[in-house]
């Protein structure tokens, strides 16, 4: 599968990291551009260049409830100065820090947070981008503060001190990380004089102090260099006009300085003359079991109207019939496959292969390269087709012509990096354009996909390795290969069984809208209830798009009562997405999804996207599940890989592990990995359908369908599923459990994280289940967010993920503070939280309450931007018998009625006095816990004996 499609269960060493084109569009100073856009795009668009050469993107969304701006610098990783490593890096973390308009650290974080916002940055090679949202109303505020940053910040030297730790703690916190440990092993092998061969996370020792360079003054001179307007894009998305809109802009950031920086191409190829092809091995933290091909290729980013690596990567990763995939399948030797570009630079980039091995592919991984490369060969004798390039074409132009909202910090943040690279008109259209068909550029790009060309990564345990990177200490191999080995990856055995897709039945041909029924309800309503079925129904009135979503849960017993049946119902579906996977495919490609999944009362099955051939593809997926007739070496191959990535949790962050740990803990239904291990070793096929039987004996149907479609739709649906259910009445489902701590309950959960941090993350439920709960509980949890990320990590240095939230369990309400430390013991952790707490109540005044209340009452009331988001409200509003849809107005009228004296009240009595604590905690290389009221619980299961619970229609 092209790794421009989002892929199940596969995932690279190598980053695929955003990546922009070298040749900028700027329009003139004072000319405005309107960018050409969706015919479903209601926004108002507006480009434009400052006289500081700043290019600027203006949307005007009148119906916005947040706000959002963001500023991408072309400068990344691949800039730093020889033997500053990080340091594009560390100067996105202090740009949050201080300007000389607003000093104060903290008032940046706390100014977002009280209105409503989130805000964060990324660095890549090439780029560095900061975003941020907000409550519409508060955009001018938020603004003048953000084009501080690229004007006058401060970079206080306590903060660079305090900061770098900061660094090192994400740098430590990735060390066991296997895609941070893969790209390390990349760049030793690249070409030392490249500038994307360095390390760029950054380091307490990069980052240092040195006779005659401190790391402030290097700090200020990269600033100054790179940090020039011409180089800079900004979007900026707001309820306001667009001339509105512009003059806030326009005076804002155009005092950030145009130092004219102009980059030169990098010459330097990405690996050594003669080091390809080359064959590495790596040994990582996790059972990964992947083989990566990459293919240093020239840079096509310019050629965004052509998309050539768009064409190849749909090709290569390809999972339909006479796919590379299938064969891979066919002979037992992968479970997945990703292809499409990877880093890209000025002068070239890379294209990828990313292979999932079953353990036979593993021990045979020369005979996945065999395959490979018939394919590449077959691709090169049959040549570019322009049918298919304007298949994809088609595809593209039916995504963009019904383009919908997005969350608008996401959609600022990548249209500010695509600025970069696309002309000013193209800026909205551009990711979907595919108007050049251009044989020879495809032609050239595919003749670089050869053996000679390739540095190939074998990834498992059983690598032969002979050295240790330097960064992450990574096992690893390297060796060029001559033309004798080669010829072991080349063989003719299988080419007969590779082929060019076929013609995609799937791409919609109707996409008109339905007429809306005169009684069509507000809501879903229930228009059809049997024995075993019931079904929801609304027509689409809102976003008139022709799609839709058809969702059915499929509700048994015969989950969630045991590990055993948890096990089963998560193989069982695996095996059945897996049996409709070629089939099914073409219909991913053409807008037309599916997933197939177990939750905590059944197996839920969704289908979304164009409505027009919905229907064959629930009929083809309910046959398949009617058959349930597995391959046995599918089988075998699919549960061992579920047995390895239980396994693999160990590789998991730790901060990860521990929120499991706490879920597990939590809930009711939820088992620990090694339980699920020991069912699935045991597992055999008959067992299997033996348990498929008792699921579909026992279950019902539940079912929505919302969108473009004909009321006459439910009927067809209905007797499609019907086809799976027994006449008889269902069996009753069990309720859903929460554990329910106990007034002045305090747990303690140690648990064995294999890592050098500690890791504490404590949870503290509400005083009940009500809406009153709810609300005085978020309500907590925003007044804490801010004041605890400021103060455990940007003054006291902690650690890097730093964090507190609400964090409600089925709608129990309760809170949680986690926090992961290379630097402090948990118990130093513990104490800290606990200090923090202690402080929260009387550092609130009634205006700061004011604030946080009305960010949260915006965050609970924030409308649907998209069909999709109405429909899972919908969904989760059904699964959780909320039948009126009202939970949002009762949930904002319970924080409407709270006083500044009504939460201090309760946080007061529940946080505080008489607390339903449950603390778990990884000691790291402390090895100590924080004191404990009681002795520490070892096992969750012994946490949920004798406990009351809440028990969850």
């Amino acid at each position: 599968m092209s790794l421009l499609y989002i892929r199940r269960g596969v995932k690279s060493l190598l980053p695929v990291l955003v990546t922009v084109f070298l040749f900028a569009c700027s329009t003139l100073p004072g000319a405005a551009v309107q960018p050409v856009k969706s015919a479903n795009d209601e926004n108002a668009y507006r480009v434009f260049t400052l006289e500081n050469e700043l290019q600027v993107l203006l949307i005007s969304d009148p119906e916005t409830k947040k706000a959002a701006a963001a500023l991408d610098v072309m400068v990344g990783s691949g800039d730093n100065p020889e033997g500053r490593e990080g340091l594009a890096h560390f100067l996105e973390h202090m740009l949050f820090l201080g300007t000389d308009k607003y000093p104060d650290a903290a008032e940046y974080e706390e100014f977002v947070t009280e209105h409503g916002g989130r805000r964060n940055a990324y660095t890549s090679m090439e780029h560095t981008n900061y975003f941020f949202d907000i409550n519409e109303a508060s955009l001018p505020e938020a603004l003048d503060r953000f084009a501080q940053f690229f004007i006058a910040p401060r970079f206080d030297a306590q903060y660079v001190d305090r900061e770098k730790n900061a660094v090192e703690a994400e740098y430590q916190m990735g060390l066991k990380s296997d895609g941070r440990r893969g790209l390390d092993v990349l760049q030793e092998s690249m070409n030392p004089a490249h500038p994307f061969a360095q390390f760029s996370v950054g380091s307490l020792e990069t980052l240092s102090d040195r006779p005659g360079s401190t790391i402030r003054d290097d700090l200020l001179a990269f600033y100054d260099k790179y940090y020039s307007a011409n180089q800079m894009r900004l979007v900026v998305l707001g309820s306001q006009s667009l001339d509105e809109l512009e003059a806030l802009v326009r005076p804002m950031f155009s005092p950030i300085p145009n130092r004219a920086f102009k980059h030169e191409p990098i010459s330097e190829p990405i690996f050594s003359p003669g080091s390809l092809p080359m064959l590495v091995q790596v040994e990582p933290q996790a059972t990964l079991r992947q083989l990566e091909i990459i293919f240093p290729i020239a840079d096509y980013r310019s050629e965004y109207k052509a998309k050539p690596l768009s064409y190849l990567g749909n090709l290569v990763g390809h999972e339909g019939e006479g796919s590379l995939l299938s064969q891979l399948k066919a002979e037992g030797l992968a479970d997945g496959l990703g292809a499409g570009s990877g880093l890209a630079w000025r002068g070239g980039a890379l294209f990828s292969v990313n292979i999932s091995l079953t353990e036979s592919g593993v021990e045979n991984y020369e005979r996945v390269l065999q395959l490979l490369f018939a394919y590449t060969d077959m691709l090169r004798a049959e040549g570019p087709r322009e049918w298919l390039y304007d298949e994809q074409a088609r595809l593209s132009e039916l995504g963009f012509r019904f383009r919908e909202d997005s969350e608008p910090m996401g959609y600022v943040s990548g249209s500010a990096a695509g600025m970069h690279y696309y002309a000013p008109e193209d800026i909205l259209q551009g990711p979907s354009m595919m108007t050049e068909y251009d044989k020879k550029m495809l032609d050239q790009l595919m003749a670089q996909l050869v053996p000679e060309n390739a540095r190939v990564t074998l990834n498992d345990k059983s690598a032969v390795t002979d050295r240790k990177s330097n960064y992450y200490q990574v096992p690893y191999s390297r060796a060029v290969l001559n033309t004798e080995q080669l010829t072991h990856w080349q063989s003719e055995v299988g080419a007969d069984k590779l082929s060019l897709p076929v013609p995609n039945e799937f791409i919609a041909d109707n996409v008109s809208l339905k007429e809306i029924a005169k009684d069509n309800p507000a809501v879903p309503a229930v228009v059809f209830e049997g024995e075993r079925q019931k079904i929801w129904f609304v027509q689409d009135d809102k976003f008139r798009i022709p799609k839709g979503a058809t969702y059915i849960n499929f509700r048994s017993p015969a989950v969630g009562q045991s590990a055993e049946q948890t096990a089963a119902a998560v193989l069982y579906t695996a095996l059945l997405i897996d049996s409709v996977n070629e089939y099914a495919y073409p219909a991913l490609l053409a807008g037309l999804n599916f997933n197939l999944y177990k939750h905590a009362q059944g197996i839920s099955l969704r289908i979304s996207g164009y409505d027009d051939k919905q229907k064959v593809l629930l009929d083809h997926i309910l046959e398949a599940v009617q058959a349930s007739d597995f391959d046995e070496q599918r089988f075998t191959d699919i549960r061992k890989g579920m047995i390895r990535a239980l396994q693999n949790s160990v590789a998991a962050p730790p901060r990860s592990q521990v929120i499991a740990d706490l879920r597990e803990a939590m809930l009711y239904g939820e088992w620990s990995e090694q339980a699920l291990i020991d069912t699935l070793e045991s597992m055999d096929q008959a067992a299997l359908l033996d348990y498929a039987q008792q699921f579909w004996r026992d279950a019902q149907a539940e079912i929505m369908v919302y969108g473009n479609y004909d009321p006459n739709a439910v009927e067809d649906i209905s007797a499609m599923v019907s086809r799976l259910l027994p006449d008889s009445p269902a069996a009753d489902v069990p309720n859903l459990q929460v554990l329910k701590l106990a007034e002045g309950e305090a747990l303690q959960y140690a648990v064995d994280v294999p890592h050098d941090d500690s890791v504490v993350a404590w949870y503290l439920q509400g005083a009940g289940n009500t809406w009153a709960d709810r609300a005085a509980t978020a309500m907590t949890a925003q007044v804490m967010k801010s004041g605890f990320f400021q103060q455990l990590r940007t003054e006291q240095q902690l650690g890097y993920a730093v964090s507190a939230s609400s964090y409600p369990q089925l709608d129990v309400p309760g809170i949680i503070m986690l926090v992961q430390s290379p630097s402090h013991s948990a118990v130093d952790v513990a104490q800290a939280m606990e200090t923090f707490l202690g402080q929260v109540e009387s550092s609130l005044d009634e205006e700061q309450f004011g604030r946080h209340k009305q960010a949260l009452l915006s965050d609970i009331l924030r409308p649907e931007k998209n069909l999709w988001e109405r429909a899972e409200f919908y969904w989760q509003s059904i699964a959780k018998k909320q039948f009126q849809f009202d939970a949002r107005q009762e949930m904002a009228a319970a924080v409407e009625g709270i006083t500044l004296d009504s939460w201090k009240a309760y946080f007061t009595a529940v946080f505080m006095e008489q607390r339903r604590s449950l603390q778990v905690v990884s000691p790291g290389r402390w090895d100590v816990l924080p004191p404990a009221v009681s002795a520490p619980l070892y096992d969750a299961t012994d946490i949920k004996k004798g406990h009351e619970t809440y028990l969850i229609q």
